[in-house]
């Protein structure tokens, strides 16, 4: 089954993920991919990195700044580009977050989490809500997450990856 997850920004998409990952490395299922964190300057957002789950690696991929290529406010470090794409190993579950433009802006990124998907027997896409009907062309059911739903929105895709009891 391939999962992803929308929704607006703060309702919990990578906390849901982190959520998934525990679930699937406690099943003895073994998991590949990378979430995305905020990096924070005091209560600002600063940027954000990325963590290769297998061994915790991680690369910024965006700060705010000036330079190319810049998605917004951020500038996109395309030297993470090379962490994520090591990151899409085959395992029981592939986990990517985001599918969203700042990862589109490593070349090839796109096409190499598509082959990932089509290759895993499991995988759980974080999506913006701006690429959703590229990853759902890929074959990917995408459940829209709100902070009122979380905890419902977990148990279903725990139970599509069956990792746990249908809801």
């Amino acid at each position: 089954m391939k999962v992803g997850i929308s929704g607006m920004p703060g309702v919990g998409k990578t906390t849901l993920a982190v959520r998934v990952v525990e679930a699937a490395s406690s099943a003895g299922l073994k998991v590949s991919g990378f979430v995305t964190k905020e990096v924070r300057s005091g209560r600002e957002r600063a940027g954000f990195s990325v963590v290769r789950l297998t061994d915790g690696a991680t690369a910024v991929l965006a700060r705010v700044g000036s330079g190319e290529p810049r998605v917004g406010k951020y500038v996109v470090d395309l030297s993470a580009c090379r962490l994520m794409a090591e990151s899409l190993a085959p395992a029981d579950l592939l986990v990517v977050d985001e599918v969203g433009a700042m990862e589109a802006k490593c070349p090839g990124f796109l096409d190499a989490v598509r082959s990932a998907v089509a290759a895993a027997p499991r995988a759980l896409l974080v999506v913006h809500r701006n690429y959703v009907s590229l990853v759902e062309g890929w074959g990917v059911e995408v459940l829209w997450l709100t902070r009122e739903e979380w905890s419902r929105v977990l148990s279903l895709v725990l139970a599509k990856l069956s990792l746990s009891r249908k809801v």
